[in-house]
């Protein structure tokens, strides 16, 4: 007990305070709450191999506690990981929707739960449930840092750039050591606006943070295309094709959830001139 105490103590002040209470109030058995925590950090990192750690993480949670909502979240975040990579995707998104909607059952007031289920929406392109359920979630916890960024990533890929910028801002400044995506996505807003410039500081920022996580460089490589530093640009794509070797115009053409086509279309323009594979 002497110990939960000490690692929850710690993680409000390392990370995000709110998600340490949520654990630390739900989770019955200290291992879960810990390994809970494990997982969290491996979701930070954004490589292929942290994923599929913190797939096995996640279902080691289910089995010890199979009433657990966080266990079934992490396996939603596993699924729409393995979706977003082009792994088998139209099954991986049924999956990341199946266990979405088990946390929710199992926990209709837990924000991240509905963060989660909106992110799927997201993935399915069903766009105004996205929005609803990203929403909802900054209403059942209008701190916390994570719902605030998943919506204000909802609000880019949906073509609402200027109001997903505040969400961002707003998660940013809510959480002392943001991870990587939280800058990622605030680049893209950027780089949707024509603030090509703003938009690579972010992306390096989010590189400084997950060094290993190939969509970083691939971010990066298509920041210095579209500000015609192509020789910058290549070596970024290279980067990023060395950590994933799949990645290609095609597999992210067809993962991409931009609403507005113009948006798609200047991502894989740019991924183009990179010279990024087909």
């Amino acid at each position: 007990d002497i110990a939960l105490k000490i690692v929850t103590g710690l993680r409000i002040i390392l990370t995000e305070g709110e998600q340490a209470r949520i654990l630390a109030r739900k989770g019955r058995n200290p291992d879960v709450f810990l390994k809970g925590l494990q997982a969290a950090s491996l979701h930070r990192d954004g490589s292929k191999e942290s994923l599929i750690r913190m797939g096995q993480v996640a279902q080691e949670i289910v089995d010890m506690e199979p009433e657990y909502p966080v266990g079934y979240r992490l396996l939603g975040w596993y699924h729409h990981g393995l979706a977003t990579r082009g792994i088998s995707p139209r099954e991986n998104t049924k999956k990341a929707f199946e266990f979405a909607q088990k946390t929710v059952s199992l926990d209709e007031s837990d924000a991240f739960s509905h963060g989660l289920l909106g992110y799927i929406y997201l993935l399915m392109r069903q766009y105004e449930k996205a929005i609803a359920s990203g929403k909802r979630s900054v209403e059942l916890l209008p701190n916390g840092a994570e719902v605030h960024m998943l919506l204000g990533s909802t609000l880019t890929y949906a073509g609402q750039v200027d109001e997903a910028i505040l969400h961002l801002k707003q998660a940013i400044r809510l959480n002392p050591f943001p991870a990587f995506y939280y800058y990622r996505h605030l680049g893209r807003c950027y780089m949707l606006k024509g603030q090509y410039e703003n938009a690579l500081v972010e992306f390096k920022k989010a590189l400084q943070r997950a060094p290993d996580a190939s969509v970083n460089h691939l971010t990066i490589a298509i920041a210095y295309a579209l500000l015609d530093r192509e020789e910058e640009a290549r070596a970024s794509a290279a980067r990023a094709l060395e950590l994933e070797p799949g990645l290609s115009v095609s597999r992210v053409s067809t993962n991409a959830m931009y609403k507005n086509e113009d948006h798609l279309k200047l991502f894989l323009a740019a991924m183009r001139k990179a010279g990024f594979p087909e």
